[in-house]
């Protein structure tokens, strides 16, 4: 790909320019004056609304201006709480000089990427192909046609670097637009091209020895003593524990299983989580976990939750309870609206300092912890340093001891120790709430708010805590009265009282999922044919032409340049994978065959063609692929006390199966006949064949190993 930038001598230079050093420049002070952004409802729009630049929100017209004033189009992309973002706008887009140049040579357009994640992606994608060897992130910047096709994308610049690259691409603009459209040209074939899987028309078979192969690929890059994947930077990827938690079930795989302890250890004890008040930043700036970039980010807490929720299941640990309980407190608290939803994120940064808000002096630590010898213990348990022990002589608060050997070396029981640590902890926390907050971005996004549900079943299930429960309807009943349509279309976004467009797969994707899930922990069949509803809409409208895969924009959405699919795990499971899964477990619990065969060709073609390439980014690819070698379990619970072995049974690490069941028989195929008057029974079936029904949870354990 090399060869797209080939076609001019500025080509180099724009790409050195993306890692040069600049001088910094003084900005001017402007009068304020709104731009097109002005009614928005979006937190990272309107922090542009009062930008020189004449920034407009995406949209045809902004292109079709371009198209009749005969400009190139600048593509601005990023979120709220990102913290390089900030910076371009302080040093380039709040300058006149930048401003008026944008202004007279361009048509602006700003994109909040949690709103737009399709023309997110579409840009992203474009930055990968024309940066092979270079870094692509937020800000993402696209110049491009009048046509939205790029010719140029990168991400954060300095002001000099940004104001070049503008004039350079201009003069040659208008010097010679057939190397631009040729550059076009070049990235356009490459955004176009589909992913194509093989498809095989053989009997598809699941082994246990793919898995094993798998794995044996994704161990390597693992850092076995530190936890996460090897690297400077360390992001907590819930798809990846997720899987290696249920490999591990499965397997008993020793070096997996260390792997996964050391990783979920790593990250509670670290300063990637808010040791004061609960919730995990988005990743650490170490490999130790120690040092967080400070935003918080919905999609991070909700899977993280659930994560420690399954592990709690399997290794009843009262860490994990404490940091699950800590974290949903905050969430409910700090992020969420008196309607049930939750918030965006939080920013890294405060008064434009990146972590301000969480970082502390050792003489602040002396000020608020008066007694010498609890303030020597905290200092001990934290790694406080007189000097630091991060930058500019500021502390962040993270472990590497534990209590019962702090315990010892002060000669204390360990629930006093944790009695004087908490207290500690409660006065550093009264502080904190003295200071300027980070700015909380509160828009809803339906996909994210979906994830949560699920933690909430997920805690409710490890906990038998209705609470949770409660928590989980009320945002589940938000999605479904507020931001979704009779026909079952689903809103992406709410903020400011407006809804954003319509949304994307992830959306329709991970709120069957929550669904599914809800009903799992309910048996309130409402929530199963919901999905159902929602699934045969999404078959419609967003299925690709082999009716295998699914294209993350509808069908009824407005054209962009490329209509992509979204096949690779990151941080979130890819809509196409978690599509597959729904269809799976919404197929056993409906004895739907179309369903099971589509989830069926989807892994198989994933496995086939792509997952070998680096597995470490189909890890929920994987991980459903493990519920096809060894079939899922349909457990069902029926009678009178069902409630009682339903709860029991939830309260179990068994990743194998799905429930279904009541109090009475309800409407499902596998239901029927299994009710006993006066009685209450267990039924642990596969493949529509049930054993024995039996009436104790043990025993039902015993008949599922």
């Amino acid at each position: 790909m090399a060869t797209i930038f080939k076609y001019h001598k500025f080509c180099l230079f724009l790409i050195s320019i993306l890692i040069t050093a600049s001088c910094k420049t003084e900005q001017k002070q402007v009068e304020k004056k709104g731009n097109h952004l002005i009614n928005e409802h979006s937190e990272y729009l309107l922090q542009h609304a009062y930008n020189p630049v004449d920034w407009f929100p995406w949209s045809n017209d902004a292109l079709n201006k371009a198209k009749t004033e005969g400009k190139l189009v600048v593509i601005s992309i990023g979120y709220s709480s990102c913290h390089w973002c900030h910076v371009m706008e302080h040093e380039s887009f709040s300058d006149t000089a930048v401003s008026r140049l944008m202004n007279q040579h361009f048509v602006s357009i700003k994109v909040d990427r949690e709103e737009r994640p399709d023309v997110d992606n579409i840009y992203m994608t474009a930055c990968q192909i024309a940066n092979q060897n270079g870094s692509c992130g937020w800000p993402l910047n696209a110049i491009t046609l009048s046509d939205g096709r790029p010719v140029w994308v990168g991400s954060y610049m300095q002001k000099v670097e940004w104001m070049s690259l503008l004039k350079q691409i201009n003069d040659l603009f208008h010097e010679d637009q057939n190397e631009l459209q040729k550059m076009a040209y070049q990235i356009g074939n490459h955004l176009q091209a589909d992913h194509r899987f093989v498809l095989s028309d053989n009997e598809i078979k699941f082994e246990l020895k793919n898995i094993d192969k798998f794995q044996a690929e994704i161990i390597p890059n693992l850092d076995m003593s530190l936890g996460g994947k090897k690297g400077d930077l360390k992001f907590p990827i819930p798809p990846l524990l997720q899987y290696a938690m249920e490999y591990v079930h499965f397997s008993s795989d020793k070096n997996t299983s260390k792997w996964l302890n050391t990783s979920l250890s790593g990250i509670i004890n670290g300063g990637i989580y808010d040791q004061l008040e609960g919730g995990f930043a988005r990743y650490s700036t170490d490999p130790k976990w120690k040092v967080p970039h400070f935003e918080k980010m919905l999609y991070d807490n909700a899977q993280l939750i659930s994560i420690y929720a399954n592990a709690y299941k399997s290794n009843p640990e009262a860490d994990y309870k404490q940091i699950i309980e800590q974290t949903v407190q905050f969430l409910k608290t700090e992020f969420s609206a008196k309607e049930g939803y939750y918030y965006s994120s939080f920013d890294a940064d405060t008064e434009g300092e990146e972590g301000k808000y969480y970082v502390w002096t050792y003489s602040e630590i002396q000020q608020i912890i008066s007694d010498e010898k609890v303030r020597t213990i905290f200092k001990d348990l934290y790694n406080l340093s007189e000097s630091g022990n991060w930058e500019h002589g500021k502390n962040v608060l993270f472990k590497t001891k534990r209590i019962a050997d702090l315990a010892k070396k002060y000669k204390l029981p360990e629930a006093e120790l944790s009695i004087l640590i908490k207290q500690a902890e409660q006065k550093l926390l009264a502080a904190r709430k003295l200071r300027t907050a980070p700015n909380c971005d509160k828009k809803m996004i339906s996909a994210w708010n979906a994830l949560m549900v699920t933690a909430l079943c997920d805690v409710y299930a490890a906990f038998s805590d209705k609470k949770y429960l409660e928590q989980a309807l009320q945002t589940a009943n938000f999605l479904k009265d507020q931001m979704m349509t009779p026909d079952f279309k689903i809103y992406r976004s709410f903020g400011a009282g407006k809804k954003g467009t319509f949304g994307f797969l992830d959306d329709y994707a991970l709120t069957m999922q929550c669904f599914l899930r809800l009903y799992e922990v309910s048996f309130d069949e409402r929530w199963l044919y919901l999905a159902k509803s929602i699934c045969d809409g999404v078959l419609q409208h967003f299925s690709d032409e082999e009716q295998v895969y699914f294209y993350y924009n509808s069908s009824g959405d407005p054209a962009l340049i490329a209509r992509k699919k979204e096949v690779v795990d990151q941080v979130i499971p890819s809509s196409n994978s978690v599509m597959c899964d729904v269809l799976h477990k919404l197929g056993l619990f409906l004895y739907n065959k179309e369903y099971l065969q589509r989830s069926e060709k989807m892994l198989a073609g994933i496995l086939e063609s792509e997952a070998s390439s680096d597995p470490v980014f189909y890890s929920n690819w994987l991980r459903i692929h493990l519920g096809f070698v060894k079939p899922l379990y349909e457990v069902a619970i029926v009678g009178k006390e069902y409630d009682k072995l339903h709860s029991a049974l939830l309260s179990k690490y068994i990743p194998n199966a799905i429930f279904l069941g009541g109090a009475t028989e309800g409407s499902l195929e596998l239901l029927k006949e299994k009710l006993q008057e006066g009685e209450s029974y267990i039924y642990v079936c596969r493949n529509k064949v049930c054993k024995l029904p039996v009436k104790e949870v043990n025993k039902a354990l015993e008949l599922m190993k």
